[in-house]
C-alpha cells in the first residue's frame, strides 16, 4: 500500500494558493482525519484477517456435524440428526453474515487507500459516510470492534465535513446517489456471500431407506465395492445399487474415484 505524507496530501487536495484565498480548510481536523484514516486501515486489516478465519472456522464445524449427521441418519436416529441439521442451518446463517462483512470491511478498506493515495479526500470520503453507517449495525453483529472503529471515523468525517463545507455537495441529488452506491455495494456483498456459503457449505440431506442401505454398506466395506455383491447382501438389483450410489454421490456423501459401476 502507498501512503504520501500529509503535506503531499494536502498539497493534491488544496493547492495553496485556494487555501489562502478560501481559509475553509481546518488544518487540525485535516490531520486528525488521515491519522484516523490510517488507524482505520490497521484495524480494519486485522478485522478482515479475523473474518476469514472465523470462517473458515464455521466451514469446518459444519462439516463436523454434516458427517456426525449423516451417521445418526444411517443410525436411524432422527432426533440426533435433526439436531445437528439445525445446528448446520444457523451456522450457515452466522456465515453469511461474516462473509458480507469482510466484503463490505473490504470495500471500505479499499476506499480508503484510495483516498490516503489519490489525495481525493472530499470527492470520495462523502459518500463512504453513507456506506459506514449502512453496514455499522451489522457489522457488529459479528465484528464490534470494527463497528467501533468504522463510528470513530465516521464522526471525525463528519466533524471535517463541518468545517470544510464548500467542498462537499450537500443537493438532495448527490445524497440520492450516494445512497443508491451504499445499497449497491450492500447488495452485491449479500449476492456474492450468499453464493459463497450456498457452495461452501453441505446441504442436510434426506436419505431414503434404499440410500441408507447402501450407504452404510459403503461404509462397512471401506475404499472398494462390489455392486453385484452388494445388491444381492442387501436385497436390491444392480440397477438400483447403481442409482442409489448416483444419488449418493450427487448429496456429497460420497466421491466415486471410478465412473465405471459393475
Amino acid at each position: 500500500m502507498v501512503r504520501f505524507s500529509l503535506r503531499r496530501i494536502q498539497e493534491r487536495l488544496v493547492p495553496k494558493s485556494e487555501n489562502q484565498s478560501q481559509g475553509n480548510i481546518d488544518t487540525q481536523n485535516y490531520e486528525i482525519l488521515v491519522q484516523k484514516i490510517e488507524d482505520s486501515l490497521t484495524n480494519l486489516s486485522v478485522q478482515v484477517n479475523k473474518l476469514r478465519m472465523r470462517y473458515q472456522n464455521m466451514l469446518s464445524r459444519s462439516k463436523e456435524y454434516f458427517e456426525r449427521c449423516i451417521d445418526a441418519l444411517v443410525a436411524r436416529d432422527n432426533e440426533r440428526a435433526k439436531m445437528y441439521a439445525v445446528e448446520i442451518v444457523e451456522i450457515k446463517r452466522l456465515a453469511d453474515i461474516v462473509v458480507r462483512c469482510c466484503l463490505v470491511l473490504e470495500q471500505i478498506k479499499v476506499r480508503l487507500e484510495t483516498i490516503l493515495e489519490l489525495g481525493e479526500v472530499m470527492g470520495l470520503i462523502v459518500p463512504l459516510t453513507s456506506i459506514i453507517e449502512a453496514v455499522e449495525k451489522e457489522v457488529s453483529l459479528v465484528v464490534p470492534e470494527a463497528s467501533n472503529s468504522l463510528r470513530e471515523l465516521a464522526e471525525t468525517i463528519e466533524d471535517f465535513t463541518s468545517s470544510s463545507s464548500a467542498y462537499v455537495d450537500t443537493t438532495p441529488t448527490g445524497d440520492v446517489q450516494i445512497n443508491k452506491d451504499a445499497e449497491s455495494i450492500l447488495e452485491e456483498a449479500r449476492r456474492i456471500a450468499a453464493e459463497q456459503v450456498r457452495k461452501s457449505f453441505p446441504e442436510v440431506p434426506v436419505l431414503t431407506e434404499e440410500e441408507r442401505m447402501v450407504y452404510s454398506y459403503i461404509m462397512k466395506c471401506g475404499d472398494e465395492l462390489d455392486i453385484t455383491k452388494c445388491a444381492s447382501e442387501l436385497g436390491l438389483n444392480v440397477s438400483q445399487v447403481k442409482v442409489v450410489i448416483s444419488s449418493l454421490q450427487e448429496k456429497g456423501l460420497i466421491e466415486v474415484q471410478s465412473t465405471e459401476m459393475t
